[in-house]
C-alpha cells in the first residue's frame, strides 16, 4: 500500500508492458520493409505516362494519384512494369496498371493526371463568321491545352491564315473547328476549271498561277491550251469562269 492508499503495479507487469512496446517498435520497420512502397508504384506509373503522352514535347506536369490506404502489397523482388488497360489511351486523366513481375505477382491500378500548357490564340473581340483572322483579332495566352477537347491554334501562319467558319465570342480559345483555311487555293495547285455560259457548262483541268480565298478572283492556266484565264474560287479545288 502506498501512503496515498493506492497499490503500486507489480514489477513483472511493468516488464511485460515494456517488452511488448519494444517488440512493436522493432517489428514495425520489418513489416514496412516487407511491403512495396507507394512512392515506387507511383513513380513507375508516372515514368510510363511521361514517355508516351501526347504532350511530352510541351510544358507539362504528371502526377499519379494515391493508392487505397488499405493496399498492403508485398515487396516485389522483380521489376515493376506499368501498362495501359486494353483499348485505353493516354489522356488528361488516365488509369495506369502497375504489375509486379516477380514472385509476389500482384497488379494494381492507379490514376495519373496530366496538365499540359502551351500558347493558344484567344479572341479579343467577337469575330463574325466569314471574317479572316488578323493579328488584331487575337492575343497569345498560355492555357492548359490538355483540358481542351477540341484542340487549339497557336499561330495565324499555318495554311496561309484562317477564315472564321462560325461566330467566335470574345475571350474564346480558337479551336480548329471554328475556322477554315483562308487560302483555299495555292499557287501551283491543280484545279478544276468550270466554264459556264447560261445552262451550259464545261469542265477542264487547270493550274493556279496565284493564290486566293473562297469567293476571290484568281488566275489559272488551262492545261490543254496553255491559256491563262481569270475565275472565282468556288471551293478548295474549283475555279468558275463566267463567260
Amino acid at each position: 500500500m502506498s501512503k496515498h492508499g493506492g497499490t503500486q503495479p507489480s514489477a513483472p507487469r511493468h516488464r511485460h508492458a515494456l517488452c511488448a512496446l519494444l517488440a512493436m517498435l522493432v517489428a514495425a520497420p520489418a513489416v514496412t520493409e516487407s511491403l512495396q512502397s507507394e512512392s515506387s508504384i507511383r513513380r513507375a506509373a508516372e515514368r510510363y505516362v511521361a514517355a508516351r503522352n501526347p504532350w511530352k514535347n510541351q510544358e507539362h506536369r504528371i502526377e499519379a494519384g494515391r493508392l487505397d490506404s488499405r493496399s498492403r502489397l508485398p515487396r516485389c523482388d522483380g521489376a515493376l512494369k506499368a501498362f495501359l488497360p486494353a483499348r485505353a489511351q493516354i489522356k488528361r486523366r488516365t488509369t495506369v496498371g502497375v504489375r509486379c513481375s516477380g514472385s509476389a505477382g500482384w497488379t494494381v491500378y492507379i490514376p495519373v493526371n496530366i496538365s499540359a500548357y502551351a500558347n493558344a490564340l484567344v479572341a479579343i473581340r467577337p469575330l463574325p463568321a466569314g471574317s479572316v483572322l488578323s493579328p488584331h483579332d487575337v492575343q497569345v495566352v498560355k492555357r492548359e491545352v490538355s483540358a481542351m477537347g477540341y484542340g487549339y491554334i497557336s499561330n495565324l501562319e499555318r495554311d496561309g491564315g484562317y477564315r472564321v467558319s462560325r461566330a467566335i465570342p470574345q475571350g474564346a480559345v480558337i479551336s480548329p473547328n471554328m475556322v477554315e483555311s483562308a487560302v483555299m487555293i495555292k499557287r501551283g495547285q491543280s484545279v478544276r476549271i468550270m466554264a459556264r455560259s447560261g445552262a451550259v457548262g464545261v469542265t477542264m483541268a487547270g493550274v493556279a498561277t496565284s493564290k486566293a480565298s473562297l469567293g476571290e478572283r484568281i488566275t489559272v492556266r488551262n492545261v490543254n491550251s496553255g491559256r491563262v484565264v481569270e475565275g472565282i474560287v468556288r471551293s478548295g479545288e474549283t475555279v468558275e469562269i463566267i463567260l
